[in-house]
């Protein structure tokens, strides 16, 4: 698996403080400098931590320098969509927003994708495949890991605190909708086809491809969630 970096850890751990209250609403946060001694690291990674905290709507640069803390917290990720049941309209969102997200991460993935990654994902496939096997597995883990793979793939670090941040969210849907094939193997079949025709044309450096085929998988997903 691709290790995280280090800016990711840094811009998790500045929304913690954030969320704390360590950089309350309306404050300034300290200097790129000053965060780089207190992260031990160089001032690189913390302005790519910024970008992400930037681009979440938490932070904001002024004029004359130095970023601000909103005065408005939009609700953090993980706490939006933490709930303690995966069911109705919290599902429906995030059908949404992986039908947003993922198409257009295979189509980075397919762009941008190193060989490691490229055999992460095959590695990953054939567990899917192996779990699919057991009637009694689900496959969850391995279909959560393999859309994470692609993710990883982008390079895009927002997309990348995106899935990390709707992983719990996005697990308990998987069990639902993979539960439905539990012991129906034309049906794990098809979904392993599905996952297969992705990866495939992320290999083959086609991104178009890789994105129609994630639309594809996609849809098949969303029939399912009309059943429920």
């Amino acid at each position: 698996m691709q290790k995280e970096k280090v800016s990711q850890k840094i811009s998790r751990e500045l929304l913690v403080m954030i969320e704390n209250g360590k950089f309350p609403p309306g404050s300034k946060l300290p200097t790129e400098l000053e965060l780089a001694e207190l992260f031990g690291v160089s001032r690189m990674p913390i302005r790519e931590a910024l970008s992400v905290l930037r681009a979440m709507g938490l932070i904001s640069s002024q004029q004359g320098g130095g970023s601000y803390v909103e005065e408005i917290i939009p609700s953090s990720l993980s706490q939006h969509f933490h709930i303690q049941k995966a069911e109705g309209e919290s599902i429906q969102h995030l059908f949404e927003m992986r039908k947003i997200l993922e198409p257009e991460a295979a189509f980075l993935a397919a762009s941008r994708r190193t060989a490691n990654e490229l055999e992460r994902m095959r590695e990953v496939l054939k567990w899917m495949e192996e779990d699919f096997i057991v009637k009694e597995k689900t496959g969850r883990e391995a279909d959560f890991e393999f859309h994470r793979t692609i993710i990883q793939a982008t390079h895009n670090s927002v997309m990348i605190l995106m899935l990390e941040n709707l992983s719990t969210l996005y697990n308990k849907v998987l069990e639902i909708t993979l539960k439905q094939n539990v012991g129906l193997a034309r049906k794990r079949e098809i979904v392993y086809k599905e996952h297969e025709n992705i990866f495939l044309a992320i290999e083959a450096e086609e991104p178009e491809l890789a994105k129609v085929q994630s639309i594809i998988h996609l849809k098949n997903v969303e029939r399912k969630l009309q059943l429920l």
